[in-house]
């Protein structure tokens, strides 16, 4: 791989919270690389870090010391606007509890992040559209959220990360509120995304079954990493939420 394919570079990046004289140390000093269009797990149980790495990844914190270049960026030099613009643009996030509006329909709930753009209307549609089949919902568009599964929910809220093309997804225990059926229906989805579409997801999980629909699983522990390894035996998910290996 040459330097033009890194999407993340991490060297020893700390983090700490200060409450009053109260220190935390939450990361004690991380190093990884993730190229683009890869599929990795960030794997650790709770109290691990793996959330406040992946709110330092996706531009929602800063670290405290060491260094973060997304796209060859130094993300320690850019200011609150350029942190901004970067989580508008190169993230889709994902979220155990969906965070969709409720009694909005499935592509209102899709275009609002393009609510924020100079986008034209036109379209605004056509990208919430494709980003609605992507995820085999055309059926479901005029639907409101409240109407849907849980499944489907989940499928929603990666449509709506997907429609302003990001660079990467985060997918923060994206399964971790649905039956196994459709848990394993939304892994196929981001399976999809990333392997016919090449999108790179980053997926955050402290259960080991769903971090191996994975291609490579980080497993950190007390804020260090423990282990960095590719998957041997890769879990491959159908859209009927069976397990096809």
């Amino acid at each position: 791989m040459t330097k033009k394919d890194k999407l993340i570079e991490v060297k020893n990046l700390t983090k700490r919270f200060v409450n009053g004289q109260v220190v935390t140390k939450v990361l004690h000093g991380m190093d990884f690389e993730i190229d683009k269009g890869e599929f990795v797990a960030i794997m650790g149980p709770s109290g691990s870090g793996k959330s406040t790495l992946m709110h330092i990844l996706g531009f929602l914190d800063k670290a405290t010391s060491g260094s973060y270049h997304f796209e060859g960026k130094d993300v320690s030099k850019l200011n609150d606007d350029q942190l901004a613009y970067m989580r508008g643009n190169k993230i889709g996030f994902v979220f155990q509890s969906f965070n969709l509006l409720p009694r909005t329909t499935v592509l209102d709930n899709v275009i609002l992040p393009l609510l924020y753009t100079k986008m034209p209307k036109p379209k605004r549609l056509k990208y919430a559209k494709e980003a609605v089949e992507a995820v085999g919902l055309s059926h479901r568009i005029n639907n409101l959220s409240n109407q849907l599964s849980g499944g489907e929910r989940q499928r929603v809220a990666i449509a709506r990360a997907l429609v302003n093309n990001p660079s990467v997804i985060f997918a923060d225990e994206p399964t971790g509120n649905l039956d196994s059926k459709s848990g394993l229906q939304v892994m196929r989805i981001l399976q999809d995304l990333n392997i016919s579409q090449d999108h790179t997801i980053i997926l955050v999980t402290h259960e080991k079954y769903t971090a191996q629909h994975a291609e490579r699983i980080i497993k950190i522990r007390d804020g260090l990493i423990e282990s960095d390894d590719k998957v041997t035996k890769r879990q491959i998910a159908s859209l009927n939420g069976e397990l096809t290996k």
